[in-house]
């Protein structure tokens, strides 16, 4: 968050997934909402109260159900994650969701056709989203901008923490994406000292580099 601090944003948006892939769900969650970011509603943010939605294999959803206890997250935030919005939009013709405009639970990969890509045409002159956790930058054929934001926490196309930068001049905009390095060997320890399925998640991802 210092990265963030330094670049002096008006606003932070945050575009879910707040706290899944690591072991410190609560703190996480205690930390956006003490900070009033506006947050869009993530798959995992649904799946981390243990309701399993989309997961119908038995397997899964017993997996899913364990690492759900193991997160322990409060009542109070599991209300707060299930009242989040599906979507958010700002000044500009800018909108935000996690997956598409109609589900958290599906989106497309940076290089997926364009047919893909339709949900989001019409919706915005931007459409910034996560749940791939993977950054880039696509134009649609209708003209509008889709782009991923990357992920600080869980980034699955580097080593880095990513997340992305909005400069707007009267309607122009300019998109950036920050990389990161975080101290990976600090949180692959406090990973390991977790002891539940939540730290194996973690480690099979952020670890497997290491």
């Amino acid at each position: 968050e210092k990265d963030l601090e330094l670049q002096a944003a008006d606003e932070v948006w945050c575009a879910g997934d707040l706290g899944w892939g690591g072991p410190w769900a609560s703190e996480c969650i205690a930390h956006v909402r003490s900070a009033g970011w506006t947050t869009v509603k993530g798959n995992t943010d649904v799946w981390i109260t243990g309701d399993p939605q989309t997961i119908t294999a038995d397997d899964d959803r017993l997996l899913m159900q364990s690492l759900a206890s193991a997160h322990a997250v409060s009542a109070d935030d599991a209300r707060w994650l299930l009242d989040l919005p599906l979507g958010h939009s700002g000044a500009g013709s800018l909108l935000m969701v996690h997956g598409t405009p109609h589900s958290p639970f599906d989106a497309p990969m940076p290089d997926a056709p364009g047919s893909d890509f339709v949900p989001y045409e019409g919706k915005a002159t931007l459409v910034v989203y996560g749940h791939v956790h993977r950054a880039f930058v696509r134009r649609l054929k209708d003209g509008s901008i889709v782009c991923n934001t990357g992920s600080v926490g869980f980034p699955n196309d580097d080593d880095t923490a990513s997340y992305l930068l909005i400069d707007r001049h009267g309607t122009d905009l300019t998109l950036r994406h920050r990389r990161v390095a975080f101290d990976r060997a600090a949180a692959i320890a406090k990973a390991r000292s977790v002891g539940n399925p939540i730290a194996d998640l973690f480690l099979k991802n952020i670890g497997r580099q290491s």
